[in-house]
């Protein structure tokens, strides 16, 4: 490259060093900011608990990350309602401790990932299924208290992605390429 003189003797070459070095800088000030957020978003869901009580307090719930129980208080006045209210009772309060623990890791990440498709992603994952009356679906008997087998679980089809195609000509071609 040639010699600017214009510049006392600085060469294009030094400019252009020190608007790449400044670019990097720039670039992992950004890298170490969201590396920062990640930790505090991580450290806020390790902390979480979603707790909910049934509505007359027979039963709570607290939920821990991940949707794992913790822990499960039945109340003394809750044995009145018999075996199979009480396990709907409990099945309707976990379901609603997850909701809500779905709401805390949303919010959560919004900082992190708000207004993404990974966001969007994430709470395809995490919602609760509903009824279409908006609250959780109604439990069921045990199987043991129907007298039969329990039915095999719905399965859910998934969507392809977008731009996937179902069919795959490329492997039917000798020497077709896998690869997109």
């Amino acid at each position: 490259m040639a010699v600017r003189p214009d510049r006392g003797g600085d060469t294009l070459e030094t400019e252009a060093l020190g608007a790449a070095q400044q670019r990097l800088a720039d670039y992992m000030n950004r890298v170490d900011d969201i590396l920062r957020r990640a930790d505090d978003v991580q450290e806020r869901i390790r902390t979480m608990r979603a707790e909910v009580a049934g509505p007359d307090g027979a039963v709570s719930v607290v939920l821990a990350p991940g949707g794992r129980l913790e822990r499960l208080t039945i109340a003394p006045h809750a044995m009145r309602l018999g075996h199979e209210r009480l396990a709907a009772l409990i099945t309707e309060t976990v379901a609603k401790a997850h909701g809500a623990a779905a709401q805390q890791v949303q919010a959560a990440m919004q900082p992190l990932v708000g207004g993404t498709a990974a966001m969007d992603f994430l709470r395809e994952q995490i919602q609760p299924p509903t009824a279409d009356d908006g609250n959780p679906p109604a439990p069921t008997a045990a199987p043991a208290d129907r007298g039969g087998t329990p039915p095999a679980a719905p399965q859910t089809p998934r969507q392809p992605r977008p731009g996937w195609q179902e069919e795959d000509d490329d492997f039917d071609e000798p020497g077709g390429s896998y690869l997109r």
